[in-house]
């Protein structure tokens, strides 16, 4: 093979890679049931900060599922204008003692900013 040969293949694959890592676009679930989404695994990665310069927005839901081990919290989670429609998710805390507190079929609030789908930002049991 030639230089140029190998020099082609190798950009090919890291545009493919790079394509691949890409997250997939949004889509809006039907109105009649909220859909079940796994979330992808960057969102269960560690709890992050909330991003920097990115608008944040009120969530609400009712708690469905805590796994501690795996800490990630399945949500029913209300409409959120300007975010996500209703549906039922996977979400990671910004807050390990989140899976501690938080129970199935508690009602939260929580903030969550443009572009993070993942994660849920001051989480609150709300009374």
């Amino acid at each position: 093979m030639t230089r140029l040969s190998i020099v082609s293949v190798l950009a090919g694959a890291v545009v493919f890679a790079a394509a691949c890592a890409q997250e997939p676009a949004k889509t809006e679930p039907a109105k009649s049931e909220p859909a079940k989404i796994e979330p992808a695994p960057a969102a269960q990665a560690a709890p992050t900060a909330a991003p920097a310069g990115k608008k944040e927005h009120v969530f609400r839901g009712k708690v469905e599922q805590v796994d501690a081990k795996a800490k990630t919290l399945t949500v029913n989670g209300e409409n959120v204008e300007g975010w996500m429609a209703a549906m039922t998710m996977m979400y990671s805390a910004d807050n390990a003692d989140v899976y501690d507190k938080v129970k199935p079929g508690d009602q939260i609030t929580a903030k969550v900013y443009d572009g993070d789908f993942g994660t849920l930002h001051d989480v609150q049991v709300v009374k």
